[in-house]
């Protein structure tokens, strides 16, 4: 069997041509082989005039005779081309990825609903409906279900443990230990998928959505991941366009789990607004704001020489001054020099060294 002749609503519809005229019908309509809309029980047992429950049980019989080895043997091409594509994967693929997998790779058209049918009537497979902790996911029987979900509570209670947002490399390092040596990082992706309780942010890091680093609240919290991640200091117009840059990464499968709060549209003056109340930014400059978690201090450039010299517990250097000064606050030499020379709160001493004067000592100045 070629490629081409993968089409799955004619595989299916050649596999039901001996079921009684209202079960095919039936089984149509349930899984929306011809149209992809799958109707309710209810729809269906208002069509034909019969109960839901007798709908149930027209298609668990329906189905029932279909799993033959003629069946399987009609289909084994199709399974194996399904089956080497769940293997990349460690044999465990989230529901709907893994029937867009096998449908991109086949098809221009939406086939999903005729190959979902196929893939349930397989016997080396299990489908896993979605509930309130996991989406839903295929594996392979040889794979227990029951280990996929302790394994997934154990990736989850060590992200709770750690009350930060990981790296997949660290989280990797964790899995080899406690779920499986050989694991995959491809296969841990899926696991990590798998859970509504963990996400991941823009930047790669998974962590339970709970985190403020995953789900970001507000546009405070982005701008504190991003410029976390980027390591250098922005003017805060520059902050809301490349926030506006990364709110337009498209959200392939990979973004999957990632909060679609990353990529909303920010305006300058709400990112500017955050910035000034947040205090873990710092204006260093003007318009232009650091972490505070970098060493940067607010307040004005006298202020911080103030600190430097009460800090250094000795006479500095002007250039020394001006190298420490830098380490809390960005500002040109010239300005420094300028606030080092106001006699009112510095000393020159003869060998050219500068202390604090004594009269200002008192003064209110802020602790590094």
């Amino acid at each position: 069997m070629t490629k081409e002749s993968f089409n799955t609503r004619k595989l299916t519809l050649e596999i039901i041509k001996n079921l009684p005229p209202r079960s095919q019908d039936i089984i149509k309509k349930r899984y929306g082989i011809l149209d992809n809309k799958p109707k309710t029980l209810e729809a269906i047992g208002k069509d034909y005039g019969i109960t839901r429950e007798r709908v149930r049980q027209i298609i668990e019989s329906a189905l029932k005779s279909l799993e033959t080895p003629q069946t399987l043997n009609f289909l084994s091409s199709f399974y194996k081309f399904c089956l080497k594509i769940l293997s990349e994967n460690g044999g465990i693929e989230e529901g709907e990825k893994f029937l867009d997998k096998i449908n991109d790779s086949l098809f221009k058209e939406n086939q999903r609903a005729a190959i979902y049918f196929l893939l349930i009537l397989n016997p080396e497979l299990e489908f896993v409906k979605e509930d309130k902790q996991y989406r839903s996911f295929w594996h392979l029987k040889t794979i227990k279900g029951e280990k996929i979900k302790k394994d997934l509570s154990l990736l989850e209670k060590y992200l709770k443990k750690e009350k930060r947002p990981l790296t997949l490399e660290e989280i990797l390092d964790f899995a080899k230990k406690e779920i499986d040596k050989n694991i995959s990082e491809t296969t841990l992706k899926v696991y990590l998928n798998l859970s509504k309780k963990i996400e991941r942010n823009i930047f790669g890091e998974y962590g339970l959505s709970s985190l403020a680093e995953i789900q970001p609240p507000g546009v405070g919290e982005r701008a504190y991941v991003m410029l976390k991640h980027l390591n250098k200091s922005m003017h805060f117009t520059e902050i809301a366009q490349k926030l506006n840059e990364l709110s337009e990464k498209p959200q392939e499968l990979e973004f999957a789990n990632t909060s679609s709060r990353w990529f909303k549209k920010v305006e300058v003056q709400t990112v500017h607004n955050e910035l000034i109340k947040d205090p873990r930014f710092v204006l260093i400059g003007r318009g232009i704001y650091a972490l505070r978690d970098w060493g940067y201090k607010p307040g004005k450039v006298i202020d911080v020489i103030k600190e430097v010299l009460t800090k250094a517990e000795k006479p500095l250097t002007q250039k020394e001054v001006i190298d420490e000064v830098k380490k809390y606050r960005l500002a040109k030499d010239n300005t420094i020099v300028l606030n080092l020379h106001n006699k009112k709160y510095f000393k020159r001493l003869p060998d050219k060294r500068f202390v604090l004067n004594k009269k200002s000592a008192q003064s209110k100045i802020l602790e590094i």
